[in-house]
């Protein structure tokens, strides 16, 4: 009986957690890159500022239609990035409906088709997530179920 329970506290100690917590404000994030819809490569670096995140359909849509009356350099010139976890999505439905659709877009959508790099993005069902960052550490975090709160924060981020 000793033995068994020895190796159930081994195993315990020695498995990787079933669940990471979400980034908070404080926690610092690790420069990136990951590919938007038209397969080029983007980095999350130290002049990042914002990061709009999405998870789900709804998510999106809420930060496309924001982001709808926007030059296509929008974005990059005032140092915001747009990333969607597709991860859940089928990868029939992401490449042959969703990535062709996004395409359409003028903006870069950057893609996290295997889940890893944004698994610790904090997010809520059917909103937006607007994550605030000055090199690399956050600042801010937002969850917006609006398109006009979205439009009014990346207005006042513009006025910066």
């Amino acid at each position: 009986m000793t033995l068994l329970k020895t190796f159930f506290i081994l195993l315990l100690i020695t498995s990787p957690p079933v669940f990471s917590a979400s980034y908070e404000v404080g926690d610092k994030l690790e420069m990136f890159s990951l590919t938007d819809q038209y397969e080029k490569s983007a980095h999350i670096n130290n002049t990042t500022q914002l990061i709009l995140f999405s998870r789900d359909k709804a998510g999106g849509k809420l930060i496309s239609n924001a982001l709808s009356g926007t030059s296509k350099e929008y974005l990059t010139k005032q140092h915001i990035v747009y990333i969607t976890d597709i991860s859940r999505m089928p990868s029939f439905i992401s490449n042959y409906i969703a990535i062709p659709l996004m395409r359409k877009k003028r903006y870069p959508i950057l893609l996290d088709k295997k889940g890893k790099i944004t698994a610790q993005f904090p997010d809520r069902d059917n909103t937006a997530t607007l994550i605030f960052v000055e090199s690399l550490k956050i600042k801010n975090i937002k969850y917006l179920q609006s398109v006009e709160e979205i439009v009014q924060l990346l207005k006042l981020k513009q006025d910066n």
